[in-house]
């Protein structure tokens, strides 16, 4: 029996409505309506994300930077997942074990990005609600270049070692000449003073033996010194005072004391 509906069979109606859902099966999932949530990390990135990179970093970490820094971009997730020089900057799902959340949490001096000053707090914590969705990124071409090919390069070495100071020969450069030449006590005295002085700057006066300790402690062991380290430092410095004192009473006794011929 055959039914219809205006011009139309059942039939055809049913046929029509099996291939409407054969061609949406066939349909990656990207071009269908995308989820509701997707969506919104989506927006969550395109708002809160990628405008920071774009205005605190890609002028040296993206295709377009004169010199890549570090050997990372950060313009697409392919590259922040690749990473720079020292492995991958960001780890989707993994707050805390994304070099990018470091870097920008100023958790470490040697890893703080962007090198001009710390993100605000609120920034911050944008990124690391973007790591702990996975990251979502737009399904977009990779970014390439002004001139139409990638600006990475690949680590120089021997480049790195003819540049930095680290890897220099050591030489024995000529003392430079100081206004101030009480000041040095060994020869490195005078590279210091010679600086200060070139930036109308002197010298800051010697700190009590108290402070001095107490300067030493926090950077050898981050703790200042107990109560009997001080007194102990403190007399241990005035024997030592009392020592060089009578040693130069000596010297100068023996250099007043008349030289007796035999």
């Amino acid at each position: 029996m055959k039914l219809s509906v205006g011009n139309i069979t059942l039939r055809r109606l049913v046929d029509s409505a099996g291939i409407a859902l054969a061609c949406a099966a066939a349909v990656p999932l990207s071009a269908q309506s995308a989820d509701p949530a997707n969506a919104e990390q989506l927006a969550f990135f395109e708002s809160k994300i990628r405008p920071v990179l774009a205005e605190k970093c890609y002028k040296c970490h993206s295709v377009d930077s004169e010199k890549l820094k570090g050997g990372l971009r950060v313009d697409s997730k392919k590259s922040l997942l690749h990473g720079g020089d020292i492995g991958a900057a960001i780890e989707p799902g993994d707050v805390d074990a994304s070099l990018l959340i470091e870097a920008i949490r100023y958790g470490d001096p040697d890893l703080e990005m962007p090198p001009k000053g710390k993100l605000a707090d609120d920034v911050v914590t944008d990124f690391e609600k973007w790591i702990a969705m996975g990251a979502p990124w737009p399904d977009e071409p990779e970014p390439v270049a002004a001139n139409g090919s990638p600006t990475v390069q690949p680590f120089d070495l021997e480049k790195r070692r003819s540049e930095h100071w680290s890897w220099q020969p050591i030489k024995n450069p000529a003392l430079p000449t100081v206004e101030n030449t009480a000041w040095p006590i060994v020869p490195l005295d005078q590279f210091i003073l010679a600086k200060l002085e070139a930036n109308k700057l002197s010298p800051a006066e010697d700190a009590a033996p108290a402070t001095w300790l107490r300067r030493v402690y926090f950077d050898l062991i981050g703790l200042p010194p107990t109560a009997d380290a001080l007194a102990a430092f403190e007399s241990a410095l005035s024997a030592a005072a009392h020592e060089g004192e009578t040693e130069g009473q000596r010297d100068r006794e023996a250099t007043a004391a008349p030289q007796v011929s035999p």
